[in-house]
């Protein structure tokens, strides 16, 4: 958008050509809603505000106290006792003359069997060998006591121990692998606290200015008529009759200047208290409780809200026994009886815009009033005191035992009052910069790129068969702030007014009471305050293009909304030479908008961007 700035300010200066294609043209209308909000109600720019607390007392992080008195060490080398034993037994073991495979692997008790060796044969004798025939017989006594030491032998042990034989052993009980030499023992034992915290403790002054803001939406219906181009010429130019209008949601809402004090009492606490215990052989248990305490108790408040008043304790200082005018806003002063005068602390905030539209200028209104200050006499009283008679008008007569009735005959007050009163009138003036994809001719030169109000568009030569046209839609706005004093006169008159006071029977009042209450507005001052200023932070606008066709014919848009984008004007700081360019374009814009429609002169904002002319 800055580039904007550096286009030229030219004239375009010929009646507007009265086009055939009128008839056939196709109208269309882009439904545009431009924001702000944040802006200063005094001059250019956004509302500068100030939200500032400062705080007095102390204030720590991270502060912590703790007290030790666990002993020991969670890993500690004992000799383990399970190896001490060990070792007493393998000892033991190896001194009974076994080895160190059968202690550690044990063995089983064994019955010794003595060898038979192998069956006795029985000789061979011939028939006449008597001697060989006894040794025969000795023979088979011999294989039978063998067999029957074999069979006794096997009932319990295999064929070849039997016949080889086997010693005996005593049976040894497995050791097994070593235990390690040490133990790792935790031997702490005792117990340890330890507390954190983080906090402040003291006073919080706080101050908060709002120097004013206005809010706004303004909405236009910007209409024009794209015509069927089919089998025009191209050398004739087309005006597409833009119009706007105001329309749908339009408000004007202003914030009046607001000062607000405070003291508040803070204390924030918070943190952890955390303990340990240990205990040998069971080991160590944690636990903790953390704490947030987070109070804040009000000491001394102004204006809070808005309303003017005073608070102490966050109770009005005439709980406390003191006078009803520390209370702050209104402030009440009673003179003699006589008169009363209430001071206020105005805030005369606007709300208008769519109630308060002039359909012949479209310009947004809005007005806002407060009372200031009131100064209201009490007649009947001063008539009284001034004929030297205090109870001219009432009485009041004490009735024993009873209590007592008293009388007003008539009470009479009037005075002025004196009202801030500000009127606010915005004035805004639609603007659109026109992009082309394809150069076109405004005012005999060649461009891509135009800018100009959107009701003041020039007639435009399309060159190429088809263009595609992108519009941003702007607002140029400027508000009249105008800040005055509104002067009323407050008259009420009550008559016969009873009151009875009869203790514990009751009391109260009764008459004929108010025949008279109105407010007569008397004039209004000159303007205390008056300026009229650009009222920026709009948004853009960005509408749906649009194709100008010579061949298969024009096509509208199809959705009538538009899109809202960020206004980079308002972010930019643009170079002195394109300011001064661009403000002297607004202003012969703003002059030329009051003149006739009809009007040959257009003053539009430009940038040329063709290097050649046609």
């Amino acid at each position: 958008m800055l580039k904007m700035l550096r286009w030229a300010v030219a004239f375009a200066v010929g009646p507007l050509l009265a086009l055939p294609l009128t008839a056939h043209a196709a109208p269309f209308t882009y439904d545009l809603s431009f924001d702000t909000s944040g802006q200063s109600i005094w001059d250019t720019g956004a509302a500068p505000t100030l939200n500032q607390t400062t705080f007095l007392g102390a204030a720590w992080q991270n502060q912590n106290v703790n007290e030790d008195l666990i002993v020991g060490n969670e890993s500690t080398n004992v000799i383990n006792p399970l190896r001490v034993t060990y070792n007493v037994a393998f000892g033991a073991c190896r001194g009974l003359g076994f080895s160190s495979s059968t202690c550690i692997n044990g063995q089983s008790a064994r019955v010794p069997v003595p060898r038979l060796g192998s069956r006795p044969s029985v000789r061979s004798c011939g028939r006449f060998a008597v001697g060989c025939k006894i040794a025969r017989a000795a023979d088979f006594v011999k294989r039978a006591a063998y067999d029957t030491a074999f069979a006794t032998c096997r009932r319990g042990f295999s064929a070849s121990v039997c016949r080889n034989g086997q010693s005996g052993r005593l049976p040894v009980l497995a050791l097994g692998t070593a235990p390690p030499q040490f133990l790792a023992l935790d031997t702490r034992t005792g117990v340890a606290v330890n507390g954190t915290t983080d906090g402040r403790v003291g006073l919080e002054l706080g101050i908060a200015i709002d120097s004013g803001s206005v809010d706004a939406t303004v909405s236009y219906q910007a209409t024009l008529d794209i015509p069927d181009t089919t089998g025009l010429n191209k050398v004739n130019p087309i005006n597409f009759n833009p119009n706007s209008a105001l329309a749908g949601t339009n408000t004007l809402d202003t914030t009046f200047a607001n000062l607000e004090l405070s003291v508040d009492a803070i204390m924030e606490l918070s943190g952890s208290v955390d303990a340990e215990a240990c205990v040998i052989p069971a080991g160590c248990t944690t636990g903790g409780t953390p704490f947030d305490i987070a109070e804040r108790a009000p000491i001394l408040s102004f204006n809070e809200g808005g309303g003017g008043g005073i608070l102490l304790l966050g109770q009005s200082p005439s709980d406390f026994g003191l006078p009803a005018t520390a209370n702050g806003f209104p402030f009440e002063l009673d003179v003699a009886g006589l008169a009363t005068v209430t001071l206020h602390l105005p805030q005369p905030d606007a709300t208008g815009g769519a109630n308060a539209i002039d359909p012949a200028t479209q310009k947004l209104k809005a007005t806002g009033q407060d009372d200031l200050v009131d100064l209201i006499l009490d007649l009947d009283n001063i008539v009284a005191t001034s004929a030297g008679v205090p109870g001219l008008f009432g009485s009041s007569l004490d009735i024993p035992l009873l209590g007592s009735v008293g009388f007003d005959i008539i009470n009479v007050e009037m005075g002025p009052t004196i009202d801030l009163k500000q009127d606010f009138e915005l004035d805004p003036t639609l603007f659109v910069e026109l992009v082309f994809d394809q150069a076109v001719r405004i005012g005999g030169n060649l461009v891509t790129e135009w800018m100009s109000a959107w009701d003041l568009l020039p007639d435009i030569t399309f060159l190429a068969d088809v263009t595609t046209v992108i519009p941003t839609f702007f607002l140029d706005a400027e508000l009249l702030n105008q800040t005055l004093l509104d002067f009323d006169l407050q008259f009420g008159i009550d008559l016969l007014q009873i009151l009875f006071d009869f203790g514990l029977l009751g009391q109260g009042s009764f008459g004929i009471g108010n025949v008279l209450d109105q407010a007569i507005d008397l004039f209004e001052s000159p303007a205390l305050f008056s300026n009229m200023f650009p009222l920026g932070g709009f948004d853009l606008q960005i509408g749906e293009s649009f194709v100008i066709d010579f061949l298969g014919g024009s096509r509208l848009p199809v959705v009538a909304s538009a899109t809202s984008a960020v206004n980079p004007i308002a972010n930019d700081v643009p170079e002195p030479g394109t300011l001064f360019l661009f403000f002297a374009g607004l202003c012969g814009l703003y002059a030329l908008r009051r003149r006739a429609r009809g009007s040959s002169l257009v003053l539009i904002v430009r940038r040329v961007r063709a290097t050649s002319r046609a």
